[in-house]
């Protein structure tokens, strides 16, 4: 019997080893291929299995990501947000189906509701239609979450739909969101998110800073490809084109917050052990909303149908399993809280380069038990554009030609194709830009979309006829193309 045991105690040892060298691995040849840079946290079972770090915080001081780091989460904070309206909602302080203007009286719209907001289904205008005007009359002005009801009283807003009927991704929703825990709380929603969730969950290294634009030490810098055939990160400050209101604004609510991979591991715990919020709470959270026709609220994401429930995204793969997650991305950045309910899996994963996390975590749950995954490619079209850009047309053919005989060698979109060879155009690289929509057109060719574009670059070069030629191959393809008849009955 003591042999028995110790027999399975060895095999699930030497398991458990082969899976955290499985990881290592994984993580190892991303880094290797400029597919991660940033902090990596893993548990299976409530356990931590793997956790480490990759690159640089700081890539011109040579100062390298460790545990302390601190990384913008982005769009994660939404979690927080919801989590914060529904420990209100649980103490009895407001209803979740409550108008907005019970608590924002100012607020234009009567039919809207807090469930509206945090499962985004209100139909508000986005914040970055807003303060144009505004921007040019106050140039020093910083705008901020108190901003938002002015502006859309001022500007005579409408909604995009009514409150429901349509689901829209929109921070907006989430300023209004916290704003209304500001004023059922009387404190600020920095302070209420410290007391309330980053005290009790032990998060020593979250915090959500009064101006987002000062970092604190342990901060890091943030990085990006300056374009679509760029292979060389440069630091986001020194980009040029940002938009306007990014510069001139302090939102909180919908991002902001600043934490590190093991803090929000201690937040998941906390979250899922019913610390912070009640089981019923929590399981409103992560119950998928339902909009007036009764449908799902969702979406689409890596040809994955997606619901979202109040600030939680969710899923079930393969194998009927559960899954909730909330990503974030800003210029140079990623991040992703993704937790297998079924099996109390959980992967964390924190970039300043703007690596491809929601793919990674995805492939990861499987590889941590033991199902077959993928590892992530690098980009063909990026690739493929930095060739075309160094003028070595060669080469980059050969790259196009090695794809089609083994497409499992890069990671090959259409969009990320039309994207390349728009920006060509754009910037007057016009060989660059026929000669990407071409191989575009050799990757996909049942695309009646990438030869619509491949007609548009052929016609602002003056190769009408070619150009006909190839709206005539996108009608075919499609014949409710109706730019394509368009331009064609103005081209013949």
């Amino acid at each position: 019997m003591k042999k028995q045991f110790f027999l399975y105690f060895t095999a699930l040892l030497f398991t458990s080893t082969i899976s955290g060298q499985e990881i290592k691995d994984f993580f190892s040849t991303l880094a290797k291929n400029n597919l991660f840079n940033g902090s990596v946290l893993i548990s299976k079972s409530g356990e931590t299995v793997f956790s480490d770090f990759y690159g640089y915080a700081n890539i011109d001081k040579e100062e390298k990501i460790n545990e302390k780091s601190q990384f913008t989460i982005a769009s994660v904070s939404k979690t927080f947000t919801a989590t914060a309206i529904l420990q209100l909602k649980q103490k009895g302080k407001l209803n979740i189906d409550d108008p907005v203007q019970k608590y924002l009286q100012d607020f234009p719209y009567p039919n809207v509701s807090i469930r509206h907001l945090l499962s985004h289904t209100s139909g508000v205008s986005h914040y970055y239609r807003l303060f144009d005007n505004a921007i040019k009359e106050n140039p020093e002005k910083t705008f901020s979450n108190k901003d938002i009801i002015p502006a859309l009283i001022e500007n005579k807003v409408p909604l995009s739909f009514a409150p429901g009927d349509k689901w829209e991704y929109n921070n907006v929703n989430y300023c209004l969101a916290a704003l209304i825990v500001e004023k059922i709380t009387g404190i600020d929603f920095r302070d209420y998110l410290k007391k309330n969730i980053f005290d009790p969950a032990k998060m020593k290294d979250s915090f959500l800073p009064k101006n987002r634009r000062l970092k604190e030490p342990n901060q890091v810098e943030l990085y990006t490809y300056p374009n679509f055939y760029s292979t060389n990160l440069v630091n986001v400050q020194t980009l040029k084109e940002t938009f306007l209101i990014d510069e001139k604004s302090n939102f909180y609510g919908p991002g902001g917050i600043v934490s590190t991979a093991l803090d929000l591991q201690k937040y998941q715990k906390a979250l899922f052990s019913y610390q912070l919020l009640s089981k019923k709470e929590l399981e409103e959270a992560l119950t998928p909303a339902k909009l007036n026709n009764g449908k799902t609220a969702s979406f689409r994401m890596d040809e994955k149908e997606i619901a979202y429930g109040l600030g939680w995204a969710m899923y079930t793969n393969d194998t009927n399993e559960k899954i909730i997650f909330h990503d974030g991305l800003n210029t140079g950045l990623t991040s992703i809280l993704m937790h297998n309910i079924t099996r109390n899996n959980t992967v964390i994963l924190l970039s300043n380069t703007a690596s491809p996390v929601f793919i990674t975590a995805n492939e990861v749950l499987k590889l941590i038990d033991h199902k077959p995954y993928k590892m992530p490619l690098q980009n063909l079209s990026r690739i493929y554009g930095s060739l075309l850009e160094s003028g070595d047309k060669e080469k980059a053919n050969q790259l196009i030609e090695g794809y089609l005989k083994k497409p499992d060698s890069y990671e090959a979109s259409e969009r990320d194709f039309n994207r390349l060879g728009y920006q060509f155009l754009r910037l007057q690289k016009t060989d660059n830009s026929l000669l990407t929509f071409a191989s575009a057109a050799l990757l996909f060719p049942n695309s009646s979309n990438i030869y619509d574009s491949y007609g548009e670059a052929l016609l602002q070069s003056g190769k009408k006829e070619d150009a006909i030629k190839m709206y005539q191959k996108s009608v075919e393809l499609n014949p409710d193309n109706e730019n394509g008849k368009k331009v064609l009955k103005e081209l013949l």
